[in-house]
């Protein structure tokens, strides 16, 4: 086309000038002069458009290939019939699971951002509408010791990528550089805290033994089973892929199922206006909300559960064999831990990866990882004697699109007064009508939620913790067997495991276990704070900055023993004390870099206590010094803290969220 108009644009200029002969010969020198400039700057301008045009394109070839799935029509189709529900489609987090960089879609603002990886710098910046990242070549980088790094004498800044896969939106954002193997994707270095609007590395955003190397991945070989719609890996070779996607994010199709046939048979408005009248729904399509429970949260389970892929050649050419409306039982298969003896092959291999049950599951088979909600709920009472689904509590599209309501629907999309006890007392009646003589709380308390009690903040991911979906009852046998924190004791974090035990037997009649004699005269919370593995260490630093904690145990006291966790081992645990000691009176200020070194988290962990000893000392101290290692109200047992934490498991972790 650009060929066609040059060729025009050099005829018109040919043509005026033989018409102008009879002019003064300087102007017509001078016109035909000015044509020729025209037509070299227009070739030129040609010549880099087309260059640029060629390049991009070429770029594109690098990223998955989207759209290339039969059956599959996308949800810019859906929109043209059903606007109101692909509006809050549009705004949710689902639909930016994988995009495409741009401007508009990266939430970090800068024009040109310097970093620095393990001492090797990385320089990102902006030409345009195109992200690049100029740092070393990834392969020498990711396969160098982290030791290594910081002495090496390669010199920076070699070599230059530009970046056109994220993933994520609500939390953080992760980008992927071109592999240069078909469009296979690796890891870019640094992601981005939205919250924080800062950013860090990649490998300090998990709980992960700080001892292992670099966290390098492959977004067509992880990202791909659940941050997009239909996605195939196709490898082409050991590291090489041609990877086709339906479409990136979470889409209409995801839950609904391909559409070709719906957006076919509904051409017809005879046919639209029939099935308008009808009360039974459309064949063509599926709607989850007129599934039974168990098949309506496998829709939702394909993605928000832990899986094993029975077919790996399958599944890599054709990608998951799963539609919603059918069964989640084919070549990607739920795994139940307290189940596994009824799929010999997954037991057979889960003996192969001694790690893949203690990164998921507590040692009782409750997850312990988020983003497997699916595998929780599955485990529930109400789900396996009930009716409950994913949508008993949650919804996809919101009514109101472009509301202040949807804004906030859009965290954890629940439906309207799903936020507290409705959702479970929509079914349990009998405790509706007298909450407080079920929970011995007053009904103000946040002790009388039910999610509290139920669904307490058991599980971890996304650098905090988030409540269980395997809906349970507090018991002290359970927390004792498996090392998890029971809900009574994250909320009252004061209080032994023998006052938790004392009240369960009184108000349950659950019967009090034998308790090991040193957990009985000190709070349970101290005993995971400081001697916990790192994943209840992490769960227990988070409950030290919940509100509803701080309530029932009293406020300050907390301060000196959290402060030492500045300098734990595991990133992760850093950044969730630093965030609960800043919900402290005083603290707010608190400067830590969590990805900092271990004079940094020394320095901060004293600042923290010196700020304490000055300022938060007269707040109420606890009501029962000796119980959280303290000597008086106002002085904490320093030597009886270090003790205790000489005494922390340090046993290798590796959370798969």
């Amino acid at each position: 086309m650009e060929s066609i108009l040059f060729i025009l644009q050099a005829l018109v200029g040919l043509c005026l000038g033989w018409r102008l002969v009879e002019w003064h010969p300087f102007l017509r020198w001078g016109f035909l002069g000015l044509v020729v400039l025209s037509l070299t700057a227009a070739w030129q301008w040609r010549h880099i458009w087309v260059k640029d045009e060629l390049s991009q394109r070429a770029f594109h070839q690098t990223l998955p290939k989207e759209g290339d799935q039969a059956a599959y029509v996308s949800s810019a189709t859906c929109q043209s019939c059903h606007p109101s529900q692909h509006h809050s489609w549009h705004a949710s987090h689902h639909r930016t699971m994988t995009q495409f960089v741009s401007q508009d879609a990266v939430l970090a603002r800068f024009e040109k951002v310097s970093l620095n990886y393990l001492g090797r710098p990385i320089e990102l910046s902006w030409e345009g509408d195109s992200l690049w990242a100029t740092m070393d070549e990834p392969e020498w980088l990711f396969n160098t010791p982290e030791a290594e790094l910081a002495e090496s004498q390669k010199p920076p800044l070699t070599q230059r990528y530009q970046l056109g896969l994220m993933t994520g939106a609500h939390h953080m954002q992760v980008f992927w550089i071109p592999s240069g193997q078909g469009n296979a994707q690796r890891i870019f270095p640094f992601c981005f805290l939205t919250e924080d609007q800062r950013w860090v590395p990649f490998k300090d955003t998990f709980l992960r033994d700080p001892s292992m190397s670099h966290y390098d991945q492959s977004w067509n070989a992880n990202c791909i089973n659940c941050h997009v719609t239909q996605g195939r890996p196709m490898p082409t070779s050991p590291t090489a892929t041609q990877t086709a996607v339906a479409e990136l994010g979470i889409a209409c199709e995801a839950c609904h199922g391909p559409a070709a046939q719906h957006v076919s048979s509904n051409h017809s408005p005879m046919r639209r206006y029939e099935q308008h009248g009808l009360e039974k729904p459309d064949p063509t399509i599926v709607n989850p909300a007129h599934l039974d429970h168990e098949r309506s949260s496998m829709v939702c389970g394909q993605c928000h559960g832990i899986h094993w892929i029975s077919d790996s050649r399958d599944y890599y050419f054709n990608g998951f064999r799963y539609r919603p409306g059918g069964r989640l039982d084919r070549n990607k298969k739920p795994i139940r831990a307290t189940r596994l003896k009824e799929l010999p092959e997954v037991l057979q291999a889960v003996k192969q990866q001694p790690r893949f049950l203690a990164d998921r599951f507590w040692p009782d088979g409750m997850v312990r990882v988020s983003g497997r909600e699916f595998t929780g709920m599955v485990e529930s009472p109400c789900y396996e004697k009930g009716s409950l689904s994913c949508l008993s509590c949650h919804q996809m599209h919101h009514s109101q699109p472009g509301t202040e309501a949807m804004e906030a629907w859009r965290d954890d999309q629940l439906k309207p007064e799903m936020e507290g006890s409705e959702a479970c007392l929509q079914c349990h009646e009998s405790i509706a009508a007298d909450i407080p003589a079920h929970t011995h709380h007053s009904l103000e308390s946040s002790g009388s939620d039910c999610y509290n009690c139920h669904m307490p903040h058991t599980t971890y991911g996304l650098m905090k913790a988030i409540r269980s979906h395997q809906i349970d009852v507090p018991s002290m046998e359970q927390s004792l067997k498996t090392g998890r924190p029971n809900a009574c004791n994250l909320c009252h974090l004061d209080q032994t495991l023998s006052w938790t035990a004392s009240h369960l037997e009184d108000w349950y009649g659950q019967a009090k276990p034998d308790l090991p004699h040193d957990d009985d005269p000190v709070a349970a919370s101290l005993h995971w704070l400081l001697k916990g593995d790192a994943g209840i260490r992490a769960l227990t630093a988070w409950h030290y900055g919940w509100e509803p904690a701080k309530q029932a145990s009293g406020r300050g006291w907390q301060v000196p023993l959290l402060a030492g966790l500045l300098e734990d081992p595991y990133s992760a645990v850093r950044y969730i004390t630093q965030r609960s000691l800043k919900s402290y009176e005083g603290l707010q200020d608190l400067a830590c870099d969590f990805t900092g070194d271990s004079e940094s988290f020394s320095e901060a962990a004293q600042w923290v206590r010196q700020e304490w000893e000055q300022t938060l000392t007269a707040t109420p101290g606890p009501s029962d010094p000796q119980k959280v290692l303290f000597r008086t109200s106002t002085e904490w047992d320093a030597e009886k803290v270090k003790e205790w934490q000489s005494l922390r498991s340090n046993r290798s972790m590796d959370l798969q969220e």
